[in-house]
């Protein structure tokens, strides 16, 4: 230590209390940061266990609702004229009530196209809908029979259908349309494809191809490849 003037020694009583007070204050800055640190933990850690909590809640909410409502595996829109109700009953009675009995994973859909419709038709449609007591329709941006009618109409639809689906019925493994004249066995399909929900872009089922004149909703051909419909 060095004293104005000419060095010398620090007498030992003074070096004494310059270390206890060098001691004191250094102890109570350690105590400060020590504190700070514990309370820093202990925030961590409710922030942690909070954080935990609410996961857990989340989770089981999720395999609550997993339990109630399974995952959609297959979604089938059934393409129908909405002037046949009888047709509708047909296939909720052969197709529907098999497909609930067994458990099958889909959500069946009818589907119509809004334009074109006639005020009789929407009433029939509400009428039917009272009257099987829920709403299995798909109203899809498509023609229907008032506007362009025949073949166009089942066309028209059938696009519409494949671009309204994902977006309304999210999350299912397969997206399928049939014609309202087909019976289609939904258990053994379901199990059919099953192998097959793992894979990239899969494509099931018979390509057709058609064609018309737009300008006259005339239907020009029909044929399995391109160079029949043309």
């Amino acid at each position: 230590l060095l004293w104005r003037g000419k060095p010398s020694r620090m007498p030992a009583d003074s070096l004494a209390s310059v270390v206890g007070e060098l001691q004191g204050v250094l102890s109570k800055d350690v105590s400060n940061a020590v504190a700070q640190e514990r309370s820093l933990l202990s925030e961590r850690r409710r922030v942690f266990h909070r954080l935990h909590r609410q996961r857990r809640r989340r989770r089981g909410a999720a395999h609550a609702a997993a339990q109630e409502s399974p995952p959609t595996f297959l979604v089938l829109g059934f393409v129908t004229n909405p002037r046949t109700p009888k047709t509708r009953e047909w296939i909720r009675q052969t197709v529907l009530v098999p497909a609930a009995e067994v458990g099958a994973p889909a959500l069946i859909r009818f589907v119509v196209g809004k334009r074109g419709l006639s005020p009789r038709d929407v009433q029939q449609l509400d009428e039917e809908r009272r009257r099987v007591g829920k709403d299995d329709f798909a109203v899809v941006d498509a023609s229907d029979f008032n506007e362009a009618g025949g073949i166009y109409s089942c066309i028209d639809k059938l696009f519409a259908w494949f671009r309204h689906a994902p977006v309304a019925y999210p999350g299912a493994s397969f997206y399928a349309k049939a014609d309202d004249d087909s019976f289609v066995d939904v258990a053994r399909l379901a199990s059919f494809l099953r192998p097959a929900a793992g894979l990239p872009r899969v494509y099931g089922g018979y390509l057709q191809y058609d064609s018309f004149v737009t300008e006259e909703w005339r239907h020009c051909g029909w044929s399995a490849g391109p160079v029949g419909a043309a």
